[in-house]
């Protein structure tokens, strides 16, 4: 009587199944990769046209997303802005200056903010938040509106013009960042958003029926050591509590 077959092991069918999905795990992200490589040049750097060949302006791409910052403040004035360029090795050298208005943001991310943050004082009724710093943000430059716009030198190439608006406008905004986050102007900011938070987090424990009052000191700042500070209850654990 013949021996049966013995049945094929495990290891017969398993390595070449891995293999297969591994291969084709592979497949895919490259797929994804190369169709991402492939949005972000046509987006950046393909020029839009309508069907007959004609250059337009629109919107080539948006996203629309969710926002936890607080606008707390916003620095406005005129910039002015200089750039040179040597032009040919220094043959054509090649001038700009600019003035033009600008906006800096100033920003408190309250997503940030969790139980750790909040500090209860149930004596002198007061509650405390501690939200991060406030920061510098969306610098915007409008040259669209600029009020000076010379450009000096015996003959400006197109490329030498390019270069100039390219470090100008990087100068601008360098020089904005400076000034808005300039000691003087930071203090402003932290004190808008002292109020903007205090207020925000106020008017719940007043609705709740609360006769309390919101004190914001940003990370750093204060010293609570000397008194018992709360921390183990939420913000609605104490709005509760007035209830």
């Amino acid at each position: 009587m013949s021996a049966e077959p013995a049945p094929p092991r495990a290891s017969a069918w398993l390595v070449p199944a891995i293999a297969g999905a591994v291969f084709l795990a592979v497949l895919v992200a490259l797929g994804v990769g190369g169709y991402l490589v492939y949005r972000h040049y046509t987006v950046s750097y393909t020029v839009e046209r309508e069907s007959d060949g004609v250059t337009i302006s629109k919107v080539v791409d948006a996203k629309l997303a969710g926002a936890t910052d607080l606008r707390v403040s916003k620095l406005t004035g005129t910039v002015q802005a200089t750039a040179s360029d040597a032009g040919w090795g220094g043959v054509l050298p090649s001038g700009l200056v600019f003035k033009a208005p600008f906006e800096a943001d100033y920003f408190v991310d309250l997503a940030k903010l969790d139980r750790s943050h909040f500090f209860w004082n149930a004596t002198s009724r007061t509650l405390i938040v501690t939200p991060p710093d406030v920061r510098v943000d969306s610098v915007n430059v409008d040259e669209a509106r600029a009020t000076v716009d010379q450009t000096t030198g015996l003959l400006v190439t197109r490329g030498a013009m390019a270069r100039l608006r390219q470090r100008a406008s990087g100068r601008a905004e360098q020089v904005v960042q400076h000034e808005a986050t300039a000691a003087k102007n930071m203090m402003r900011a932290r004190e808008a958003a002292r109020r903007e938070i205090a207020d925000l987090y106020q008017r719940p424990l007043t609705i709740a029926g609360l006769d309390a009052h919101v004190v914001v000191q940003f990370e750093g700042e204060g010293n609570r050591n000397s008194e018992q500070w709360d921390r183990s209850r939420s913000l609605d654990e104490i709005l509760a509590a007035g209830k």
